[in-house]
């Protein structure tokens, strides 16, 4: 008996500017629904009834406070599918600030304010971020997301460590890498609503971090690694950066990139298709090559992150992306400048 297995079918943006949109749209949809919940003034986990144990694990607390084995119930009001969500959402918002503190306490790394003007973003940067001569720069998919995540689902339901980015931070710290993590869905201000300038998509986003911030330190070697629309964002990069890419970027990891298309520079999609791999969400052992889905040559290299869901991919490639990473870290970068533009000035738009 033929045995068949469930198809995913991932259609593309229409281009960079309806990905931005439906980007920030999401983004605006979550910070309206949060504002009208009848939870916006639980600020805690505890408010919820939830903690992280030891094991980074969200469980249940008892009425003395103490953490149970009890595990996230989506439904606390029978048939109530609105009120339900509602409560989803704003453990999320929660979870966002918690993300955010572990982020400072656990990966030991510092909130730094972005942009030209009020209101401003933020990102978190290792406190040798500037003089590090490696550098990781780290961006997260669409969504509900925020620095520091890969996938809130895995937070709640799983673990810290499935869900955020805490173990590529450690061990980048580990092995001498400075550490930039981006915050590409922040692009309103959680109290006014207004737009933030400098960060009004994630790709705008990307691109004042990396001018602000990454084109100013003193980091030769940078790697970048990033989940599913972040591959887009890292694309849309190597398009405004394009003599940073070809002289100091040495690897591009993606994991189930939603990217369609390069930089459309030859010389830095050459580039990209030798120090780049997306690991794609598959059934085969990690590591190994993926065909193209649609049959075509070229591109970033495509291998199996050892899972088939989306959302795992980040996980279970990580062992391999370590490896990748400490690679590029001792690969000799090629010193070949593109068209000799300033590496610190985008080209294709002012910020």
């Amino acid at each position: 008996m033929l045995k068949f297995r469930p198809l995913l079918l991932l259609f593309p943006c229409l281009g960079p500017a309806a990905c931005s949109l439906h980007a920030k749209m999401t983004s605006k949809k979550s910070k309206m629904s949060s504002k009208s919940s009848p939870f916006q003034e639980w600020r805690t986990l505890a408010d919820f009834g939830y903690g992280f144990n030891t094991a980074g694990q969200m469980r249940r607390m008892d009425s003395d406070g103490q953490l149970t084995e009890e595990v996230f119930q989506f439904e606390v009001k029978a048939g109530d599918k609105a009120y339900n969500q509602a409560h989803y959402e704003a453990l999320g918002e929660v979870i966002t600030e918690e993300v955010y503190g572990l982020l400072e306490k656990q990966g030991k790394l510092n909130r730094v304010d972005i942009g030209p003007a009020d209101p401003k973003s933020f990102i978190f940067c290792s406190r040798d971020y500037q003089s590090s001569e490696k550098l990781l720069v780290l961006i997260h998919g669409s969504g509900v997301v925020r620095a520091g995540q890969w996938a809130r689902r895995l937070i709640i339901n799983e673990d810290l460590n499935k869900g955020t980015m805490l173990p590529f931070i450690e061990h980048a710290r580990e092995k001498g890498w400075g550490v930039v993590v981006m915050n590409t869905n922040m692009n309103t201000d959680t109290e006014t609503g207004m737009d933030i300038p400098g960060s009004d998509t994630p790709e705008e986003h990307a691109d004042t971090v990396w001018q602000s911030v990454v084109a100013k330190s003193e980091a030769k070697n940078i790697v970048i690694i990033a989940h599913s629309f972040g591959g887009v964002v890292a694309m849309n990069l190597a398009r405004s950066f394009k003599s940073d890419f070809l002289s100091k970027v040495s690897g591009v990891f993606l994991t189930d990139s939603v990217h369609y298309q390069l930089s459309g520079d030859k010389k830095v999609d050459r580039k990209l298709e030798k120090i780049g791999k997306n690991y794609v969400g598959s059934d085969l052992e990690l590591g190994a090559p993926v065909k193209n889905m649609f049959g075509g040559t070229g591109g970033i290299p495509r291998f199996s992150a050892g899972h088939e869901q989306h959302e795992w991919t980040s996980w279970s490639a990580m062992e391999e992306i370590f490896k990748d990473m400490e690679k590029a870290g001792k690969d000799t970068l090629e010193n070949t400048v593109g068209d000799g533009a300033s590496s610190s000035e985008p080209t294709n738009q002012e910020l």
